[in-house]
């Protein structure tokens, strides 16, 4: 049982984050299933919604609580899709996928999970225009011969099939278009939302109708706590019990904290550069090669991401399915000047950078550190860091000459970074190239995936050479739990799950 000193810790902070104090508690330490075993999660960015129908269904934070309470037809594992809600695929021709579902699946409500349920998931991804929609361009028609077989139809062929449905989330047909249903919503996993409240919190308590292992925790309590230094208190204090995501120069102290466990791993994320291929002068590939020529990205990264990353040998990280390894970049200053003559800059130029707050590990300190470098070529960069809101909007508008950011291939396969962001069509960078489009059409089309994997590597190769950005992190996932919190395991989407989790 936790001190008063430590109880009134835990209370003067769920007074700060607007939480009963019974909400924020995890008694019965023991975990043998008899009281209540909550787990204190404090998160670092907020959840707004758990909606992963539409604007927010690529939003890691979203993703992160609605993996415990909805499934997927299939996942991937170590690197391979494997069967979950379906438990059996087929390929009719060409243009069709044939799923067979799992029978006896129920939802937290009692009611059986069928073909309609999967339907209509499908439709409103489809439907709700978000960041995933895209990858279901294709669909032509979704039809339920029966309860337990759903067909998809495309008007081409479409490899990816398998890796988008890592992200098709089952709801229940007869809830999924009701905006409310959002605010506690359940599925088929083995956790439902017992309160939300939006940008704060999430509290979900067992599905005690899962199908699967039960799980030993009775519930998960998420808290927003933004202040990386408010996480470490809260972990000191005994507050919460895990957190992720804190830069490197916390965690070392972390480490040697008896109390505490840290884990880091590779994940699906990355740094990026990105120019604007469209804006003079990054319309000349050699003034792009010669930005990434002129930074020390070796001493840069020793003294800002010890342990947060490696350095990265392509556009994508080397655990995503279709990365490839491609020739590194030198520094080399000379180099970068050479370029820059060539191109018609023999006195470099004057341009801007911009990055969200608190987009990126470090981020101001690396801004800081590359415009030094950049400087030394005779390039004057200024630093625009804006609110995420303002960033965004200048990113889609491509109102911007570069900009730094870090981003996550979730699904794990290469079409969900390089086909979304690259396609001429994406319009997402400004860079445009027949040949590429040609490559990253025909990967997604392919059926068979060792040529998919092939065609990547090609595209990837492409999008390096030409330095549409900069890649020089592919970065490392961290979480830090209690001492008293076993069987976690860490997953390279960077997406903490919790079900298998207990209390010691």
């Amino acid at each position: 049982m936790r001190s008063s000193t430590t109880r009134l810790g835990a209370l003067a902070l769920a007074a700060v984050l607007g939480l009963t104090a019974c909400s924020f508690g995890s008694d019965d330490p023991a975990g043998d299933g008899g009281g209540v075993t909550t787990l204190r999660v404090a998160n670092p960015t907020p959840v707004v919604s758990l909606n992963p129908f539409a604007a927010n269904s690529a939003d890691q934070p979203t993703l992160t609580v609605v993996q415990e309470v909805f499934e997927t037809l299939v996942v991937r594992q170590d690197g391979k899709i494997a069967p979950k809600l379906a438990e059996s695929w087929t390929n009719p021709d060409p243009l069709t996928w044939q799923f067979v579902l799992r029978s006896g699946v129920t939802f937290a409500d009692g009611t059986p999970m069928t073909s309609a349920d999967a339907k209509a998931s499908l439709q409103a991804l489809i439907d709700g225009k978000g960041p995933l929609a895209g990858l279901w361009a294709t669909v032509d028609d979704i039809r339920t011969p029966d309860e337990r077989t759903l067909t998809i139809h495309t008007k081409s062929q479409l490899g990816t099939v398998l890796s988008n449905l890592t992200l098709l989330w089952i709801a229940p047909a007869a809830k999924i278009g009701d905006s409310a249903f959002f605010d506690a919503p359940y599925g088929t996993g083995p956790f439902k939302v017992s309160s939300f409240t939006a940008g704060q919190s999430v509290n979900l308590v067992r599905n005690d109708k899962y199908r699967g292992d039960r799980p030993k925790l009775t519930g998960i309590s998420y808290h927003y706590i933004p202040e990386v230094s408010g996480r470490v208190t809260a972990l000191a204090n005994n507050e919460i019990d895990v957190t992720w995501g804190l830069p490197p120069d916390q965690l070392t102290g972390l480490r040697d904290n008896k109390d505490l466990a840290v884990k880091s791993f590779p994940t699906y994320a990355n740094y990026y550069i990105w120019f604007n291929s469209s804006r003079k002068p990054f319309t000349d590939a050699r003034v792009r090669q010669a930005m990434w020529h002129a930074v020390d990205f070796a001493k840069i990264s020793k003294s800002l991401f010890d342990q947060a990353g490696t350095p990265a040998t392509g556009p994508l990280p080397e655990a995503v399915f279709g990365a490839a390894g491609q020739n590194p970049y030198a520094y080399d200053p000379a180099r970068a000047r050479q370029l820059l003559t060539e191109a018609g800059y023999p006195d470099g130029f004057s341009t801007t950078m911009m990055w969200s707050s608190g987009c990126c590990t470090n981020g101001n300190s690396f801004a800081d550190a590359m415009i030094s470098d950049w400087a030394k070529v005779g390039i004057v960069v200024k630093p625009q860091e804006l609110e995420r809101a303002t960033w965004l909007d200048k990113l889609l508008k491509l109102d911007w000459d570069s900009t730094m950011t870090t981003g996550s291939t979730i699904t794990g396969d290469a079409d969900f970074t390089l086909a979304r962001l690259y396609l001429s069509t994406a319009k997402r960078n400004g860079y445009a190239n027949p040949e590429l489009d040609r490559i990253l059409l025909a990967a997604r089309a392919e059926l068979d995936q060792d040529k998919r994997a092939t065609l990547y590597a090609q595209a990837g190769k492409i999008v390096w050479d030409e330095a549409v950005g900069i890649f020089p992190l592919d970065l490392n996932g961290n979480v830090v739990l209690r001492g008293t919190v076993e069987g976690f395991t860490p997953t390279p989407n960077d997406l903490p799950d919790f079900a298998g989790v207990s209390l010691r």
